[in-house]
Formats: structure tokens, C-alpha cells, sequence
């Protein structure tokens, strides 16, 4: 063999590793992405988290939060609803709510099959109590404010016959 075939032969395997390490690059890019968006969500959820951990262990907030939002009647009517003061509605709406949120991270972040089967049981047996169905369909602060796949996600979950209680 002469020294141009080598000198060939390496030019092609030279090629061809520099394709296959864009490759790698581009995966590499994908997944940088992919763990930039989950923690943005998750930021975001323990964000949403710590201002309702705020509100709900002070008990002026919770009143102030109640009446700067607008929100009064809500709770009042909650509150009527489950045999519960505005402010102990406000608190349970809240702590429903703060559970949504976190839903929201795992369904966002979900990459296989089995995560949403398991949030699917978790939102399921959740959901089912009447007082969460409530905050699920009326509060000001959770299904409002979440993105529209994940809401269709619970709504399709809570239209299954079996979950019949968390609509009443």
C-alpha cells in the first residue's frame, strides 16, 4: 500500500469520527436541554411551594392574601361547602393546591411510562376526596395557573367512572 491509500484511509476514519462526536454533541445538547426545562419546573414548583408554605403558617397573611386576591367569596363559599371557616377553607384550598403544583413538576417531567402511571395512582386516590375535587375544579390559585396538558391530564383521569366522588 502506498503512503496517498493510508493518507486516504485516515481522512475517511477522521470523517467519520468527527460525525459520529457531532452526534454525540447533539444528544449531549438535546439532554442539556431537556435537564434545563425540568429544573426550570421544578424551581418554579418549590417556588410555588414556599409562598404557600408562607402563607399558610402566618395567619394574617392567609387573611390578607384572602382579600387582596379578591378571592373572599370563594372561600366562604368553600368553607359552607365542607362546614369550615373562610380561613380554614383558605388553608385547605392551599395545601390542595401546593399538591397540584408538585402533580404539575412530576407530570412535566415524566419520561416514561411507569412515572405516569404511578402520578396517575397518586392523583387518582388524591383527587378522590371531595374537598380536593372542589379546589381542583374551583380554585383561584391551582388548575387556573397550570398549562393545559397537564389539566387534561387530571381532567381525563377524574372522568373515569371510578372517580365519580371527586366530582361531587
Amino acid at each position: 500500500m502506498n503512503w496517498d491509500a493510508i493518507g486516504a484511509i485516515g481522512q475517511i476514519l477522521g470523517a467519520a469520527a468527527v460525525l459520529v462526536t457531532l452526534g454525540y454533541l447533539a444528544v449531549q445538547v438535546r439532554v442539556a436541554r431537556s435537564t434545563a426545562s425540568d429544573a426550570n419546573r421544578l424551581t418554579r414548583a418549590v417556588g410555588v411551594h414556599e409562598a404557600i408554605l408562607a402563607i399558610l403558617g402566618n395567619e394574617n397573611l392567609i387573611e390578607t392574601a384572602v382579600m387582596a386576591f379578591g378571592v373572599k367569596d370563594y372561600y366562604d363559599e368553600f368553607g359552607r361547602k365542607f362546614t369550615l371557616s373562610a380561613k380554614e377553607a383558605a388553608r385547605t384550598d392551599l395545601f390542595n393546591v401546593h399538591w397540584f403544583w408538585l402533580h404539575w413538576g412530576q407530570f412535566s417531567s415524566a419520561k416514561t411510562q411507569d412515572d405516569l402511571d404511578e402520578l396517575s395512582r397518586h392523583i387518582e386516590a388524591f383527587y378522590a376526596f371531595p374537598v380536593v375535587g372542589y379546589s381542583w375544579r374551583g380554585s383561584p390559585f391551582g388548575r387556573a395557573l397550570l398549562d393545559q396538558r397537564f389539566v387534561e391530564f387530571v381532567d381525563g383521569l377524574l372522568s373515569k367512572p371510578s372517580m365519580a366522588s371527586a366530582r361531587a
